[in-house]
């Protein structure tokens, strides 16, 4: 086959390299994965983002060739090649703007199918000028992965030097004690679900849950708060049993790279120990990366295999436009769709689990009553518009009320054996609720910490004495706790610390804030925010 314009231009064996193989379409496709990846890349791995780059690179070859057998001419399939692929990924990162300067979908759509028309016509009109135009494409696209590589590169070689210095210290000292009752073991956390001061303070929600919980047998930490403000630092302290502070210790505090705690988080101590006890560890993935699926556990299952990033990576396609030009916007699956459904196959599958055989270890992190808000307290769906519109406190407190259902009717169904069965379950948050964006918080950093750091904390110990839990007992210790009660292990509580940090710059420059939230501030709730001021993390 031909790679320049067909058989009426002699072969060149003087053309340069790069004006002869056409790289720029591949390139251009790796691009549009590689910058997204660098744009995020303290919060992912590569291994997360070989599969969409593999098949970004695939897709575009796949094109190339088939167009070049079409036109018998890989250099002019390239051109068309490469405008497709800029048309495909570039849509959703231009979307918003076009439409701001009042361009709507078919505009858009016919814009961009004119850019690839005009491309075609420029491959088959611009003959001559094949070689040169082939060479300028490809070092623009060598130099826009190459900006990105700077950026992705240094990043890579310094998690592997870090890597190489050891592993995270494993927290599970002893055996403990195999022979013991092996009842099963379900740790539920709900995300954001804050304390009472918590929610009273910011939404005016008042929640029977705690109370509920406690008339059931559980023991619930009613001073309780996160040790950590954000999801993944707080699962990493608590599956591991210990704080962060080797994390500074191995990578710094001026770094915002949040992979290694996410590491922890996917491959922690608890799992690890519950394993050696002779538990099978099973894992009901969220649409958190995280906590999506865990290569730990005997048995990862999932609503949705697609990864976040995969995720975010379709949506800045033109796939999704097509998709609504079509009027089939459900089979787009959105955030809150998947919010809606995996939240509900989590609930599902914990129904279902009781009566599997045990031992078992069960974690099911469920990103409710985390926004996006999407459920009315008697199920109906929230639509976007509405969620837009109506103030957070309402939204926040119907997705609550929504939640306590389900996780009454869930905690009713595991309990419903004979006492000698029943199950050890931990109800926890990770940490509480966003804070509002309407309220200035300058002067009230008390009331603010109070509102991140609160959470929901109760634990159902069969057998257990009821002091166990004391009411100020943070999440690192729920497992010390339980392992020692249960399984022999020498695992001695912890002090119970809250931190926190500057900025997601410093990510590990942690700041001890126990003291500014042991005592919940003595002061009126909040006034409800105006509608439309509903807050998106």
């Amino acid at each position: 086959m031909d790679t320049s314009g067909g058989s009426i231009d002699a072969p060149d064996t003087s053309r340069s390299l790069l004006g002869r193989v056409p790289l720029h379409p591949l390139l251009l496709a790796s691009y549009a994965v590689l910058f997204l990846y660098a744009s995020n890349i303290t919060e992912l791995t590569a291994s997360e983002v070989l599969q969409p780059l593999v098949g970004a690179v695939l897709a575009a070859a796949t094109v190339l060739l088939v167009l070049g057998i079409v036109l018998k001419s890989l250099s002019r399939a390239a051109i068309v090649t490469s405008a497709m692929v800029v048309a495909f990924s570039a849509y959703g990162h231009a979307e918003a703007f076009l439409e701001s300067i009042g361009l709507g979908l078919r505009t858009q759509l016919v814009a961009w199918g004119a850019f690839i028309m005009l491309a075609t016509l420029l491959a088959y009109k611009a003959r001559h000028l094949l070689p040169r135009i082939t060479t300028f494409l490809n070092v623009v696209a060598s130099v826009l992965v190459l900006l990105v590589l700077i950026t992705i590169v240094p990043q890579e070689i310094q998690r592997s030097t870090d890597a190489s210095q050891g592993d995270t210290p494993d927290t599970t000292q002893g055996d403990g004690d195999a022979t013991s009752q092996q009842r099963d073991i379900y740790y539920l956390v709900f995300d954001r679900y804050g304390s009472e001061w918590s929610l009273d303070y910011q939404f005016g929600v008042d929640s029977d849950l705690p109370e509920w919980l406690s008339d059931q047998g559980f023991q619930v930490a009613t001073e309780s708060h996160a040790n950590y403000r954000a999801t993944d630092f707080s699962l990493a302290a608590t599956l591991n049993m210990t704080y962060l502070d080797d994390l500074t210790a191995r990578y710094g505090r001026d770094t915002g790279d949040r992979t290694p705690a996410r590491q922890m988080v996917r491959d922690h101590a608890v799992g690890r120990f519950m394993q050696a006890q002779g538990y099978r560890y099973i894992h009901l993935g969220s649409w958190f990366d995280p906590t999506r699926t865990s290569p730990l556990a005997d048995e990862s299952r999932s609503y949705d295999a697609e990864s976040e990033f995969s995720a975010v990576m379709r949506n800045t396609t033109i796939v999704p436009a097509f998709l609504r030009l079509l009027g089939h916007q459900d089979e787009a699956l959105t955030l809150r769709e998947r919010h809606v459904r995996i939240a509900d196959f989590q609930f599902r599958q914990l129904a279902e689990l009781r009566d599997d055989p045990g031992p078992k270890f069960v974690f099911a992190h469920v990103l409710l009553p985390h926004s996006p808000y999407v459920f009315r307290a008697d199920g109906r769906l929230v639509t976007k518009a509405e969620e837009e519109s109506e103030p957070e406190s309402r939204l926040y407190g119907g997705q609550l009320a929504y939640l306590d259902g389900r996780i009454k009717a869930t905690i009713d169904h595991l309990l419903a054996g004979p006492p000698e069965e029943q199950p050890i379950i931990i109800v926890q948050g990770d940490e509480g609720p966003f804070a509002r964006k309407d309220i200035a918080w300058e002067g009230r950093e008390a009331e603010y910490l109070q509102v991140r750091f609160g959470i929901l904390n109760a634990l159902h110990l069969p057998g257990v004495g009821g002091d166990a839990v004391h009411p100020s007992i943070t999440s690192v210790n729920t497992f010390r706790l339980l392992f020692s009660r249960y399984f022999g292990a020498d695992l001695p509580l912890l002090a119970d610390r809250s931190f926190t940090w500057p900025n997601n710059d410093r990510a590990y420059d942690f700041v001890d804030v126990t003291d500014l939230v042991a005592t919940p501030p003595d002061v009126p709730p909040l006034d409800a925010e105006p509608a439309g001021d509903s807050l998106s993390p």
